[in-house]
């Protein structure tokens, strides 16, 4: 097996957490979450370095925080939804690890995940949908699809490992 990172993208409600987790578990490596290293290093949650300093701000956090993570070796690595949709981002992942788009319909999603404004982008149905077509076209320039609609976390993994393992 070659990859020694590799990089799970997608949608809130998609299962990046959850399949992350158990990916990592199933390859005995690490699993890091981009979203709560963020939150690590700053010291506060995503929505509020969005409220208290804006968009930019988060992104160029994000960025860093992405570059540091791209070296850490045999790793499973959760980026935040909208991570992918930068260029400077896709090329950090798509040259340091193999790239997974973890899909999902916008119906499971709204099923999955509270659309309430807690989430930054996410204050009713309408925004949220509109943002998840947004960024769709970005996920699929990801290397590997996977469907999380209908598969649990433990076959999306072992799904994930079928195809490293053959390439």
């Amino acid at each position: 097996m070659e990859q020694s990172r590799i990089y799970l993208i997608g949608f809130m409600g998609a299962g990046k957490t959850t399949v992350g987790r158990r990916l990592a578990k199933k390859l005995g490596w690490k699993f890091i979450d981009l979203d709560r290293e963020i939150e690590r290093r700053e010291g506060r949650r995503i929505a509020k370095i969005f409220r208290d300093e804006g968009e930019p701000y988060f992104r160029s956090l994000e960025q860093r925080c992405l570059r540091d993570i791209a070296s850490s070796p045999r790793s499973v690595i959760a980026l935040g939804g909208g991570t992918f949709i930068d260029p400077t981002n896709r090329e950090v992942a798509e040259k340091s690890g193999l790239t997974v788009w973890l899909k999902v319909s916008f119906r499971t999603v709204a099923d999955r995940v509270k659309i309430d404004g807690t989430r930054p982008k996410f204050g009713n149905e309408d925004q949220a949908e509109h943002l998840y077509q947004s960024r769709e076209p970005y996920y699929a320039l990801a290397r590997l699809h996977v469907s999380t609609d209908t598969n649990s976390p433990e076959s999306v993994a072992n799904e994930i490992i079928g195809v490293i393992r053959k390439s």
